[in-house]
């Protein structure tokens, strides 16, 4: 393991949205030679939770593939031009392209989400979610670990690490790592 961290929810930073119609905590992000500017110019990836209270317009997000899960609620579709995409149930991902035109849709009241977005002439991507008793090996690279409903016990390569609710672990490696939530 190499270059872990411990990400507070105390340390996410906030972010309004490319339309302005609310704002995302920014949990962590990964930007081209490591620049340390903010917004979207350089920006290899990004992964924030928001909370979607109403039916509302999705910003353009041109040039990112979205991965999206909802961790808070349920009852989210959201509408495009030709399809709808089915978030109604917690903890499924979906992953749809930043260009669609897209209108949320909220059957059973307010929703949380987690975004993983992806600059795709510089990335790929995949979301995951884990809960306990599951175990997943993760390729070389970045990862990042949320606690989304409750404290989790979190065994990386058999370190065991305790990460509160609404916290995070970034993880980069060399190597793959063996991931469990216990």
């Amino acid at each position: 393991m190499t270059n872990l961290r411990y990400l507070p929810r105390s340390s996410y930073a906030i972010e309004p949205w490319k339309n302005g119609l609310g704002s995302t905590d920014i949990v962590a992000e990964a930007r081209i030679d490591g620049d340390p500017a903010t917004g979207w110019d350089g920006l290899v990836w990004r992964l924030a939770q928001t909370a979607i209270p109403s039916a509302l317009a999705f910003s353009d997000h041109t040039g990112y593939d979205r991965h999206q899960v909802v961790i808070e609620g349920e009852g989210l579709f959201l509408d495009t031009t030709s399809a709808t995409i089915d978030l109604s149930r917690p903890l499924k991902p979906v992953q749809y392209s930043g260009e669609l035109k897209i209108v949320s849709r909220l059957e059973n009241g307010p929703v949380k989400v987690l975004n993983l977005m992806i600059n795709r002439t510089e990335a790929v991507g995949e979301m995951t979610a884990m809960v306990a008793g599951t175990s997943a090996y993760f390729r070389p690279g970045a990862h990042v670990f949320v606690a989304v409903k409750e404290d989790a016990h979190l065994d990386l390569g058999g370190v065991a690490h305790r990460v509160l609710a609404g916290d995070a672990i970034a993880l980069g490696t060399a190597d793959g790592i063996r991931a469990t939530v216990q």
